[in-house]
């Protein structure tokens, strides 16, 4: 039996897709004996953790040639209307041999096909997109001929399975639902002390109203702000400040800078960019808050229940709606701003209540731990692999 596995991720950023592959490739590597070999569109931060773990390799294929002369091929061709020469796919890689191939994320399941006829194994893709993220960045992700190649997916919620049965006619069977993981006593235990992080931000003696993600419309940043505003707006006297963690394009930090001044919010609401470490940020918060319109199963929730913070979220915006009951959190009709912005006031007004969410938010949050999840996922990963044992090598 082949014991060697290939897995495929759009990149490696500090992203939660990305994040959640590194902590099943971890996993596999110290608890089995399947070798584990890496391949990325494109690097990023995490690139060096993958590649303590095995051989990465990296692979754009529209991206052209190195080489001058066959750029220059390349210009000659677009003169002649002939396509340009694109860096082949690693020759090194081609030549090997996987017992299975784990696709992660929409955004790889156009090579699908190609895999499955280049290795001739079973290919499992991890799905962490809903219908807009689908339909708007990765539309021809669910074709007929990438269907046929893949054999079983992987949703990362209840919401997940539901769109790619309803919206592809996938078959029930061939499709399992296994929750984002993390490492949960890792992200417990933050790397710099409290106080250092409130002395940094200037937020000494705040109730902190914190949310986190890359800023833009999916995640809900706009909402953000105008939850801001509308605190402020119906308790004028507080001590309330809201702070972002995480990316900011320069068009995003242009339209936070434009909208708090014009709000009247300015030092209310704070922006600290990325952070390697966001859990040393989020041990600030007192609520967290998940403003997304959508979102499969965000990491940021998990890692703000690990540290104490009760979760307020949106109805039908995802798969963390499905676990948040009342004793940890609040779940508020889709897009209800004002009605959250009455869930913080009432939070704020009554700390030890909040305090008390928080901390059943960190019980209830050890299920979805790396050590849980990992094994059980890994159980399908090896009913494949041993099946393509008998059946691909005959």
């Amino acid at each position: 039996m082949n014991k060697s596995i290939l897995f495929v991720s759009h990149d490696a950023e500090l992203m939660g897709a990305p994040m959640v592959l590194l902590h099943l490739v971890r996993w596999v590597k110290l608890n089995t004996d399947y070798e584990v070999t890496v391949l990325l569109k494109a690097g990023g931060p995490l690139q060096t953790e993958f590649e303590a773990l095995g051989e990465v390799y990296q692979w754009r294929p529209e991206q052209l040639s190195s080489s001058i002369g066959l750029r220059i091929k390349s210009k000659l061709n677009a003169v002649a209307g002939k396509p340009p020469v694109y860096i082949p796919f690693p020759p090194k890689l081609q030549k090997k041999q996987f017992g299975l191939v784990y696709l992660n994320t929409a955004d790889v399941t156009g090579w699908a096909p190609m895999i499955k006829k280049m290795y001739r194994c079973p290919v499992i893709a991890h799905i962490h997109e809903l219908s807009y993220s689908i339909k708007a960045y990765f539309p021809d992700a669910f074709n007929r001929e990438n269907i046929d190649a893949i054999d079983h997916y992987i949703a990362a919620s209840k919401s997940v399975a539901d769109n790619l049965l309803l919206s592809y006619s996938l078959s029930k069977d061939k499709v399992s639902i296994f929750n984002e993981f993390i490492p949960v006593d890792e992200i417990s235990k933050p790397t710099i002390d409290l106080a250092t992080i409130k002395d940094e931000l200037a937020i000494k003696g705040k109730f902190v109203v914190g949310a986190s993600g890359q800023s833009g419309w999916r995640k809900g940043t706009d909402l953000f702000i105008r939850l801001a505003y509308l605190v402020n707006e119906k308790l004028p006297d507080n001590n309330i400040v809201f702070m972002w963690v995480g990316y900011q394009s320069h068009e995003a930090v242009a339209q936070a800078e434009y909208e708090t001044d014009k709000l009247n919010l300015t030092g209310k609401v704070i922006f600290t960019g990325s952070k390697k470490n966001p859990q040393n940020y989020f041990q600030a918060f007192d609520v967290f808050t998940m403003m997304s319109r959508e979102d499969p199963f965000p990491l940021v929730c998990l890692e703000a229940a690990a540290l104490k913070k009760p979760v307020f979220c949106f109805k039908g915006s995802g798969g963390i709606p499905e676990i948040i009951t009342d004793d940890i959190g609040a779940v508020f009709d889709y897009g209800d701003v004002a009605a959250m912005a009455e869930g913080i006031i009432a939070a704020y007004q009554q700390p030890d209540k909040t305090i008390k969410q928080g901390e059943n938010a960190a019980r209830m949050i050890r299920k979805y731990d790396v050590n849980i999840v990992a094994p059980q996922l890994f159980k399908v990963i090896n009913q494949y692999a041993h099946n393509a044992n008998n059946s691909f090598n005959k």
